[in-house]
């Protein structure tokens, strides 16, 4: 028997917990003031003492022909919202992989084959473990990289046994993925795969070539409608979100 959801719930129908509704961006100043003092050390011939930072100038930043932005008060005003940009997706994106997406799979109904379902957690824990052990970490520094706050407790078995459910989650939802969009009359085959890498391909300037080895044919058919679904989610949430500057009293 293969496993196969049989009732998907409606994820506009989650509650989103009050605690993720308003999000602190950490101050990106200092990550804007380093950032303008290497393209400062870029641009200057000037050698300096260890340790005196260069000063980004208007002509440093004009020598740099980016599109738009003709001062360094231009240049920093695209970093904050670059950077801004950047760490409000990656909080919606944490939102949904550590709370919608496990909602919506505890929500919804599945006919499990147990066995299937073991040995594919099984398999992506071993893939997580030999990645951490690539880099240089234990199961438990890696899990609680991953994790964040509250891990620190988390032992090798425990650490072992979150992975697993974690992985097993993700399985679960990425069959939900297909099953909703196949519902829906949507396919994830050839042609979608080359429009795929032709939007991938024009968005980045890289060739179609590149792109395929960068995201094989097999790869995109299973995890497309997982991926597809992610965003689909992300669009529905981020306009619950409230999101500020740490740094200021503001709120995006």
């Amino acid at each position: 028997m293969e496993t196969k959801v049989t009732f998907i719930y409606d994820y506009q129908s989650i509650e989103i917990p009050e605690h993720y509704r308003t999000l602190t961006i950490p101050d990106i100043e200092p990550l804007v003031e380093a950032m303008c003092q290497e393209l400062a050390a870029k641009q200057s011939s000037i050698e300096l003492p260890e340790g005196q930072p260069h000063i980004l100038t208007d002509e440093m930043v004009a020598r740099e022909e980016i599109p738009g932005i003709e001062t360094v008060e231009d240049y920093r005003l695209r970093l904050r919202e670059a950077l801004f940009e950047s760490m409000a997706d990656d909080l919606l994106h944490t939102i949904l992989i550590k709370y919608v997406m496990p909602e919506l799979v505890k929500r919804s109904t599945f006919e499990i084959n147990d066995e299937e379902a073991t040995r594919i957690s099984q398999q992506r824990l071993e893939s997580f473990e030999k990645e951490a052990m690539e880099e240089g970490l234990t199961l438990e520094e890696a899990v609680r990289r991953e994790v964040g706050t509250g891990s620190h407790q988390m032992d090798e078995g425990m650490s072992r046994q979150y992975m697993l459910h974690v992985s097993r989650t993700g399985y679960l939802f990425e069959i939900l993925a297909r099953e909703y969009y196949s519902r829906q009359g949507k396919t994830f085959d050839l042609a979608s795969y080359y429009g795929q890498v032709k939007s991938y391909a024009d968005l980045s300037g890289r060739p179609e070539e590149e792109i395929r080895e960068l995201l094989p044919v097999h790869e995109y058919m299973a995890l497309a409608p997982a991926r597809t679904l992610l965003d689909e989610m992300s669009g529905w949430l981020a306009p619950q979100i409230t999101l500020k500057l740490a740094a200021e009293d503001q709120e995006d």
